[in-house]
């Protein structure tokens, strides 16, 4: 039986979220209430259509001539991605034998390590994850939660042979201090591109 994803919306020519022109799949639900969210009609888990992987590809197939082009592919986002991990490592899995670029844009707010966060990396070709402030209990007023589980799944990916980028958003009074651009020139070459 085919996994059904629960999707936002998607951009078809995206040049922000990864290398080259990117077809974005935007993914319903997110546990973390950023502040300054810009997507936050995805928060909500019920929220969404439901999609197929085959009905998704029949989207991303179109495109494909701009992604080869430029370098570009697919990038799973939201909302968060990685609540939605079956769909998503099935997506990339019918990318793959497209021979279509993967990007995984996740604040990694991971809840368990199961076998289908491993079975995901293995067809993601890039993650990009999104540290938003490393001191916790700012973090916790920017979002809503601890930023433990986001360090938890940086240093998870350091053990992997996955290529992450660290993204984070300079947002005035709350991630534009000189500790927090401290804090991620520190934590970059652990968990920076390789």
């Amino acid at each position: 039986m085919s996994v059904i994803g629960r999707i936002h919306s998607f951009e078809s020519c995206g040049t922000v979220d990864g290398p080259g022109i990117r077809f974005i799949t935007f993914f319903q639900g997110c546990l973390m209430r950023c502040l300054y969210c810009h997507n936050r009609d995805t928060w909500d888990t019920h929220g969404g259509k439901e999609i197929t992987v085959e009905e998704l590809m029949k989207e991303v197939v179109t495109y494909r001539h701009f992604m080869n082009a430029s370098g570009g592919g697919v990038t799973a986002s939201g909302g968060e991605a990685i609540l939605q991990a079956e769909f998503v490592r099935d997506w990339f899995r019918a990318c793959h034998k497209e021979g279509i670029h993967t990007c995984l844009d996740t604040n990694g707010f991971v809840r368990r390590y199961d076998p289908v966060i491993d079975e995901l990396l293995e067809v993601t070709d890039l993650v990009m994850l999104d540290l938003k402030q490393m001191n916790d209990d700012i973090h916790q007023n920017l979002v809503g939660v601890s930023n433990h589980r986001t360090l938890e799944f940086a240093q998870y990916l350091s053990k992997k042979d996955v290529k992450v980028w660290i993204r984070y958003v300079v947002v005035p009074g709350w991630s534009d201090d000189d500790d927090f651009c401290a804090s991620i020139r520190r934590i970059y070459p652990r968990y920076g591109q390789r």
